[in-house]
């Protein structure tokens, strides 16, 4: 994380404000990092903001700065949202970027599209026709990336303020773990408010699949065609997704879980546990449900 001061405020934002330093930026449940800058664009994520301790700073109107607690520094403006979300796309903009470290060790079909710099590709890695590798993406030893998948690439993030909607620049990275395999024509997006996106170790995915931004994965985890992934969803280890499924954004599922083709999982797959359907329910009662209701018809 940069460091944000006055001097960065005023540069990026025009904002006059004397003595403020911060750590970095976070959202009201951020879970990394300290002394952060958040911003309190509803009401209803006071108390949110104010329990946690990570957040030193917020940007907050003043008809809402009585709802911030006197331990957090207050930046008075008319729009958080705005302010919080252009600081993000500047720091994400002015980031810098290592060169590129690849490996001679590597096969790397000719039409492989690589970024000039913020790119790091080891040994034994096999990259097939038409991949596009962007900036701030790191492959691991033995990893394969299949014909046509883009890696780094920005997410669908565009926030709707009172001066427009600003689309932020993401300002994470994408880490594709040794041994692990992006599929045909995946779309891998770059990690997004200092959470990576990670394919965890012999984790192997399937053609077309959505990889959101902050996504991470962990080993062994089989996932299959046509799967969409939303923003910062934890995926535990020998984990199966079923084709055609789709996880909403910060859903956590837990080690050995098994997603049924085509479901839809809008809250939490606890460790060993099996779902199907839309909304995915455990699937023992999803089929006596099922069977119930072909006894009634």
């Amino acid at each position: 994380m940069r460091t944000i001061d006055s001097c960065m405020l005023a540069e990026a934002l025009g904002l006059k404000t004397q003595g403020l330093r911060f750590c970095g930026l976070g959202v009201s449940c951020a879970e990394d990092g300290t002394d952060l800058l958040s911003f309190l664009g509803d009401a209803k994520f006071a108390a949110q903001i104010n329990d946690n301790p990570r957040i030193r700073g917020v940007f907050v109107e003043r008809t809402h700065a009585d709802l911030v607690s006197d331990d957090k520094e207050k930046v008075i403006v008319e729009d958080p949202k705005w302010f919080f979300f252009k600081l993000l796309d500047h720091l994400a903009k002015t980031k810098q970027k290592n060169p590129n470290s690849i490996s001679r060790n590597a096969r790397i079909h000719d039409s492989v599209t690589i970024a000039q710099k913020g790119v790091v590709i080891e040994d034994d890695v096999y990259i097939e026709p038409g991949v596009v590798v962007l900036e701030d993406v790191t492959i691991r030893k033995g990893a394969v990336v299949r014909a046509g998948a883009v890696l780094g690439v920005d997410g669908f993030e565009h926030k709707k303020t009172s001066r427009g909607i600003v689309s932020v620049t993401h300002d994470g990275c994408v880490v594709v773990c040794k041994e692990a395999e992006v599929g045909p024509l995946n779309a891998i997006i770059k990690g997004f408010s200092y959470r990576s996106t990670i394919i965890g170790e012999q984790t192997k995915l399937d053609a077309h699949i959505h990889y959101a931004h902050g996504v991470q994965s962990g080993q062994r985890c089989l996932i299959a065609a046509s799967t969409i992934l939303a923003g910062h969803v934890s995926i535990g280890d020998d984990v199966w997704i079923g084709p055609g499924s789709v996880v909403s954004n910060r859903i956590s599922i837990g080690d050995g879980a098994f997603i049924t083709l085509g479901s839809v999982v809008s809250r939490d797959v606890p460790p060993g546990q099996r779902v199907t359907g839309n909304f995915a329910i455990p699937h023992a009662v999803f089929m006596a449900d099922l069977k119930k209701k072909a006894q009634s018809a």
